[in-house]
């Protein structure tokens, strides 16, 4: 089974870490996910994959056109290629 956390925790996430905090000294908009593994062992109730997923956008940048396609980027990483879910209620009562 495809399992990859313990390479990311031991050897990526510090180069993350160096990564993010220069991103947001310098202002740097970015968006990156790694697929750790097939199966999440914090999901107790389903079998879903495990993302590391990390986005830094600086708040006065969120109406330029290029901060769009990392804010469009990261909603397909969260949702999927169909976007996030949309829910409806409905009551239905008889007389």
């Amino acid at each position: 089974m495809y399992d990859k956390e313990e390479v990311y925790d031991e050897e990526i996430a510090p180069l993350m870490q160096q990564i993010l905090e220069i991103c947001k000294r310098e202002e740097l908009p970015m968006v990156v996910q790694f697929y750790l593994a097939e199966e999440s062992p914090y999901d107790e109730e389903s079998v879903t994959p495990l993302y590391c997923t990390s986005i830094i956008i600086p708040g006065d940048r969120n109406d330029e056109e290029g901060i769009q396609q990392l804010q469009d980027i990261d909603e397909v990483m969260k949702y999927g290629k169909n976007g996030p879910p949309y829910f409806m209620a409905a009551t239905i009562r008889k007389e």
